[in-house]
């Protein structure tokens, strides 16, 4: 089942072009990580998925709605987002897993009745995700890594078709960003796994679940497919447009090393 397919798309907004000659396609059961440098066009590439811009040239059909035929208004409420800017509007004072039930009402606020039942659902999810030592903690009192993890689990409430997680280790010192990527992977193994889309520039950040790789560079795809097909050392040269040694953390991550002379 494809849910992301698009051919020959290209974006551009007062006079720029800011995305040219997309051709993707993302299947039901994959993972990817967009790697790319600041101003590779990812925020970008996100906002055109979550139907915040629209092609100006080419096709694009993102879980089956395709732009320019018919109201796609409904393709926002099935992709879920983690992004810092959420973290603003949520009370500071309320448990972690009142947070984490806010997106089944799509709210900053519990403005709706809820019993035990909905929050032991809440519950659950950070339980699923091995976060559950967050459980009847102020949101407050979170770290940010914490705090990431939260909205993680808020944003699967809403049962997302797709999750985009934006960077989500900005900011988290070396033990929490290990951490939150190792709850990043418990999505994949969750009974109705959303399409995960783990967008960095930090090529370590790539773990084990993580199935499929787009390379993106001032708006285009350099390189995309499967994750060993794009971790060779030529691929990622072109790339970087420099020469680079792909240096092993274990047998599924690895560091990017550039060879300066």
């Amino acid at each position: 089942m494809t849910l992301i397919s698009m051919t020959n798309v290209s974006l551009t907004r007062q006079g720029k072009t800011l995305l040219k000659d997309l051709n993707w396609q993302v299947e039901k059961g994959q993972t990817w990580a967009i790697l790319g440098l600041n101003g590779a066009g990812k925020s970008t590439l996100l906002k055109l998925i979550m139907a915040e811009f629209f092609p100006s040239q080419g096709q694009a059909s993102i879980l089956g709605h395709t732009f320019g035929q018919g109201d796609i208004t409904d393709l926002r409420n099935q992709i879920g987002v983690v992004s810092s800017f959420i973290t603003e509007r949520l009370p500071q004072h309320m448990k972690a897993e009142k947070i984490v039930l806010t997106g089944k009402y799509k709210s900053s606020i519990l403005y709706k009745a809820y019993g035990d039942a909905e929050l032991q659902e809440a519950k659950d999810m950070l339980l699923s995700l091995g976060a559950g030592d967050l459980i009847g903690r102020n949101y407050h009192s979170l770290s940010q890594g914490e705090k990431q993890i939260v909205l993680i689990a808020r944003s699967l409430m809403e049962d997302p078709a797709i999750i985009i997680l934006d960077e989500a280790t900005v900011g988290l010192d070396l033990f929490a960003r290990e951490k939150l990527l190792r709850q990043i992977d418990k999505i994949t193994e969750l009974a109705h796994a959303p399409l995960v889309l783990y967008v960095t520039h930090h090529a370590e950040e790539i773990t084990e679940k993580m199935t499929h790789i787009m390379l993106l560079r001032q708006g285009q795809i350099v390189a995309q497919g499967p994750k060993n097909d794009i971790i060779k050392p030529e691929v990622l040269a072109d790339f970087y447009q420099n020469p680079v040694t792909i240096i092993p953390i274990d047998d599924h991550r690895f560091y990017i090393n550039p060879i300066i002379d």
